[in-house]
């Protein structure tokens, strides 16, 4: 008997929920006040405030949950992340904890599913990841990230 895979089978957990801000300290501070989170625990990229960034990000964990806020600073950023789903503000995207991120675009490729949107030529190395979003067209609308950790 074959056995026939599905994403599902790759996916391990939620790895973040990407949300649209459009001042990140402010969100930081108010996520911090809202959840009773410690700054010092929040994750900055780039580290420092940095003006040509064309995006800032803060990852900041609730629970087992972790979320990604965005503050688009360049208009080629914001006008991606206006093409998206959920236009200027607001989630984003939800992003998937993978084991193998190649066996899930190869598997992806075959039912018709692309790469797109931030990632059209395929799977991008950040150095502390491996991550490839999916064509929204492909999956129902909502822009899905798979992200592989590096160990």
């Amino acid at each position: 008997m074959t056995i026939v895979k599905a994403l599902k089978d790759y996916i391990t957990g939620l790895q973040h929920i990407g949300h649209i801000v459009s001042d990140l300290d402010a969100a930081v501070a108010s996520f911090c006040r809202l959840y009773g989170v410690d700054e010092s625990t929040v994750r900055r990229v780039p580290n420092s405030p940095d003006e040509d960034a064309p995006t800032l990000f803060a990852f900041i964990t609730v629970g087992d949950t972790e979320f990604e806020l965005i503050q688009p600073q360049s208009d080629e950023a914001c006008a991606l992340l206006n093409a998206s789903p959920s236009g200027g503000a607001g989630i984003n995207h939800v992003a998937w904890r993978v084991s193998d991120i190649d066996a899930c675009v190869g598997l992806l490729a075959e039912q018709g599913v692309a790469p797109g949107h931030v990632t059209p030529d395929g799977v991008v190395d950040t150095g502390r990841s491996r991550i490839v979003y999916l064509n929204p067209g492909d999956s129902g609308g909502i822009l899905i990230e798979l992200v592989e950790i590096r160990d």
